[in-house]
């Protein structure tokens, strides 16, 4: 019998889903207390199903190792990404990872922004998170919901992306004629003529700037989207790049930090790294170009992260006027 009596009262002790389920342990006053509890936990488990399994015990650490060997490792930066997990971790103070509430995480997050980190990095930090518990629930490694699937992201106020003049690259290449480094005029342009960034320019083998004809073209590897992607350049560029077997450059990006510098141009905090993507972008869609080519120029897997460049169209405003619908009455 699932009830028993005990001194005091009665005593449930039972797997309703079989040996190998969760079992429920409970002491009650009155047998009808305990059978009605057990009713209603069957009742439960019926429409939830992952409360018939047995309980998880694993700490959010564990949870981590296995998202880290059966996926992290596919990620682009993966040791950072498992040390940011990692410190998540410790900072939630390792709780079994089914019971991390997201009242938890938010207070966690909440001390954090108080730290002084910046929202964005926080939306990060919590997208990562998330994804640990949906790619293991989705190898049905776990058997539960996302307990943190309902915290939402930190509303952030977009940021104008800034982007040289043609005044700000006459400086910019001036400043790089003093740079030590032998590579960095030549990356810098193959940034600005391609919209990649200075890692995936930096990353360039010989065998990925190709002729073809009178078609010229550099081939991007091992980029963010993880997609390989091909840009057309003219070939004035193609022949200022080194024709040689291997890697053509070495990493510039401190490098191209101290032009910038140099060139007296003031750039928003964590943008002169990603500057010269953007201003290829911002250049490309002023002077006309299709918003769809520069999603794919640019690898963009979704065509809303292209859509920020959209109003630098010269025709942007002017459509506005042209195409309402009150433009025929006039």
């Amino acid at each position: 019998m699932p009830i028993k009596k005990i001194d005091g009262g009665y005593f449930l002790d039972e797997r309703p889903w079989g040996s190998k389920g969760k079992r429920i342990q409970k002491k009650f006053v009155t047998k009808a207390e305990a059978q009605r509890y057990l009713n209603y936990v069957v009742t439960n488990g019926e429409q939830k199903p992952w409360t018939k399994q047995k309980e998880d015990k694993r700490r959010l650490s564990d949870l981590i190792d296995k998202w880290y060997e059966v996926h992290g490792q596919t990620y682009t930066d993966p040791e950072s990404s498992k040390r940011k997990l990692d410190a998540i971790a410790v900072a939630l103070n390792n709780p079994i990872a089914s019971q991390l509430t997201p009242k938890e995480y938010s207070e966690y997050r909440g001390k954090r922004l108080e730290s002084g980190v910046k929202p964005k990095t926080a939306n990060n930090d919590l997208t990562l998170l998330k994804g640990v518990y949906n790619k293991l629930i989705s190898l049905k490694d776990i058997g539960y919901p996302n307990p943190i699937a309902n915290v939402e992201k930190i509303k952030v106020q977009e940021q104008e992306l800034a982007f040289l003049t043609h005044e700000d690259i006459t400086k910019l290449f001036k400043a790089i004629e003093g740079a030590r480094h032998p590579n960095l005029d030549i990356v810098t342009k193959i940034c600005l003529s391609t919209g990649a960034r200075i890692s995936e320019a930096c990353g360039l083998h010989g065998s990925h700037v190709i002729k073809s004809g009178n078609t010229y073209k550099v081939t991007f590897v091992n980029t963010k989207g993880k997609k390989n992607r091909s840009v057309p350049i003219s070939q004035s560029l193609y022949e200022e790049i080194p024709k040689k077997t291997g890697p053509l450059f070495t990493d510039c990006r401190k490098a191209f930090e101290r032009a910038i510098n140099r060139a007296g141009i003031q750039l928003p905090d964590g943008q002169c790294t990603h500057v010269m993507r953007h201003t290829f972008a911002s250049h490309f869609m002023m002077n006309g170009g299709n918003i769809l080519v520069l999603q794919k120029v640019l690898g963009h897997a979704k065509i809303e992260q292209t859509m920020i460049y959209a109003h630098f169209a010269p025709s942007h405003y002017e459509d506005a006027v042209r195409l309402n619908p009150l433009a025929e009455y006039k």
